[in-house]
């Protein structure tokens, strides 16, 4: 797989082999390992399992807490890389702290330029709080996010995103992440992201219909990657409120999506990851399509 950061073949190869030692939590998919359902606030009681307005003709996912299950529930800079010290040796204790101060300028230059919601590079933030050069910096932030964010497929996915193939529904993505979010997707599931290799099988997602905030600079709740995801679509002839997008937040990925004009599926199967967000006006003017506690539940919705 080619990265927006043309790192080497070596290198990714180096990485790859490092989450699959160190940041996935091997064949959960197939196990069936069994995830602790959300509480759902009363005020959200009537959207699990309501019927879709209209029957979607395409799908994008979310990641973490959505597709991935993780010990944190989101990636990096969104928590797990700023709210506890590290206890592998390779890294100084006061770590959690310089990735902080490094987020937190990164951040404000670019709100100044006029991004509400700006994303981080980060093996730029890593080669800087390690005095590293980028490949090293690469190398240290895919250890960190193995340490405090191991990941393993949400049980349930694989078959939903089967389903959607087998019925031709286009697959895309939108997500906050990083460089390796993609490795880390493809080792929990064994198989290619978009079908580049002929080794093993595909998830079928079209790379042309993924948007990751590490690309374009701009994080969710930003709207901005839906328009575009909207957009994609429509070139290929499908409305906005026939794409439905699944998510664990109900701010960053029900109403940003909603306010796009897409429908939206809020993941309640996981306690860690689910966000209600209930106090956020734009959650209230713009709140999920429906709630679903497991892809099996939501194959039924959409493919049948």
């Amino acid at each position: 797989m080619a990265s927006a950061y043309n790192l080497s073949e070596a290198l990714l190869a180096e990485l790859r082999h490092t989450i699959a030692q160190r940041g996935i939590v091997a064949g959960a998919h197939q196990s069936g390992t069994m995830l602790v359902p959300a509480t759902i606030p009363s005020g959200f009681s009537t959207l699990i399992d309501k019927p879709l307005q209209r029957k979607p003709l395409a799908v994008a996912v979310d990641i973490y807490g959505t597709l991935l299950a993780s010990a944190q529930g989101e990636i990096g800079s969104g928590g797990s890389w700023e709210e506890s010290a590290s206890s592998d040796q390779a890294f100084p204790p006061d770590m959690a702290q310089r990735l902080k101060r490094i987020v937190a300028d990164d951040h404000a230059r670019e709100r100044a330029r006029g991004i509400a919601w700006p994303e981080v590079d980060a093996p730029s933030v890593f080669a800087r709080a390690l005095d590293l050069d980028r490949d090293d910096g690469a190398r240290a932030c895919v250890t960190w996010e193995c340490e405090k964010n191991a990941c393993m497929a949400m049980p349930g996915a694989l078959d939903f995103l089967s389903a959607c193939s087998a019925r031709g529904i286009p697959l895309g993505i939108v997500s906050n992440a990083q460089f390796y979010t993609p490795l880390f997707i493809e080792e929990a599931f064994g198989m290619d992201l978009f079908g580049s290799s002929n080794a093993r099988p595909s998830l079928a997602f079209d790379p042309t219909l993924a948007l990751w905030s590490y690309e374009t600079g701009r994080a969710k709740p930003d709207r901005w990657m839906f328009d575009e995801l909207a957009r994609r679509y429509a070139e290929r002839g499908i409305a906005a409120d026939r794409i439905l997008y699944i998510g664990n937040d109900a701010l960053n990925d029900c109403a940003a999506a909603v306010e796009a004009g897409l429908q939206c599926a809020l993941f309640c199967g996981d306690e860690r990851s689910f966000k209600p967000r209930q106090g956020e006006a734009r959650v209230k003017i713009s709140p999920p399509s429906t709630l679903f506690f497991s892809w099996n539940e939501l194959r039924r919705l959409v493919c049948t």
